[in-house]
């Protein structure tokens, strides 16, 4: 599957700001699921980026605008391959809870296991993560019986929180979005010790433009991958009760939001009277060979 896809983020300040920084992360991965076909950023106003992968090999273009300005437009535009294809009759089932402590020294799952910036484990979490196990012993099924209790018990509800939630105010209020449900599924995870990572990027929805039947097809996507040394990494949507597929655009992973955030900066000034607004599109072009 081949995708185009466009993000247009654009912050309007009420007075000049200045000295404003940012690092974006909105180049698509390339690994062996999806290849970025093209990729091109705009920034206005106009500035040299600069380019480096960061510690999880995201891609990221750095800029700074030092000069006094009203206005700032971020834009993408991506073409993407996709072929993470899915059998469902055959799900990666058969990796045992019990295997999981020969995980923790392993360079690809340590740093997805403890605490991070959005995901703190409580005594509370663990406990509803044991009812939900409900007793079983395979890690697959495990995390997909954790992905759609956060679908069925959870709220979907755009402006009921903020990008500074935390996976314990969501477990509380059992109500958000897909960046909260995904650290919710990740405090679950790690909770049980299951390798537990952040994934930002796009859903393509079949139904977009008329009946929309993915919940956060129309921004930018948020769901999480556990880790079975069988299979690698593997996505679950929580927001969409979803394993993902070739519908799903990687744009970044990490601990939580804070290593994968799309759009991330500091500005002096600006004034109180300030908006942003984010433009997604995400249009299918066809399979290879259509």
């Amino acid at each position: 599957m081949r995708y185009s896809i466009t993000h247009r983020t654009t912050f309007v300040y009420g007075e000049p700001a200045r000295d404003n920084v940012n690092e974006v992360r909105l180049c698509p991965l390339s690994n062996p699921h999806q290849a970025a076909d093209f990729f091109v950023l705009k920034v206005i106003p106009a500035i040299r980026l600069r380019k480096f992968n960061d510690l999880h090999s995201n891609r990221v273009h750095q800029f700074e605008v030092s000069y006094p300005h009203t206005r700032l437009l971020i834009e993408s535009r991506a073409i993407v391959s996709v072929a993470r294809l899915v059998d469902y009759s055959a799900l990666p089932y058969g990796f045992r809870i019990c295997d999981l402590p020969a995980l923790r020294s392993r360079e690809e799952c340590c740093e997805f296991l403890p605490d991070s910036v959005y995901v703190q484990r409580s005594p509370e979490i663990w406990r509803e993560a044991l009812d939900v196990q409900d007793g079983s012993t395979d890690v697959f099924q495990t995390a997909y019986a954790l992905m759609s209790f956060i679908y069925e018990r959870c709220q979907y509800l755009p402006g009921s929180t903020d990008p500074s939630t935390t996976a314990l105010e969501v477990f509380r209020e059992k109500r958000g979005v897909c960046q909260d449900f995904a650290h919710l599924l990740i405090a679950y995870c790690r909770s049980l010790t299951i390798p537990c990572r952040y994934v930002s990027g796009y859903i393509w929805d079949p139904g977009a433009g008329g009946n929309e039947t993915m919940r956060g097809a129309q921004a930018s996507h948020a769901w999480a991958e556990i880790y079975l040394p069988s299979h690698g990494w593997i996505g679950l949507d929580p927001t969409n009760n979803k394993v993902a597929n070739e519908q799903y655009v990687v744009i970044a992973t990490g601990r939580d939001y804070e290593d994968a955030a799309p759009v991330k900066g500091t500005f002096y000034g600006g004034g109180l009277q300030r908006s942003m607004e984010v433009f997604v599109e995400v249009q299918r072009m066809g399979r290879e060979g259509e």
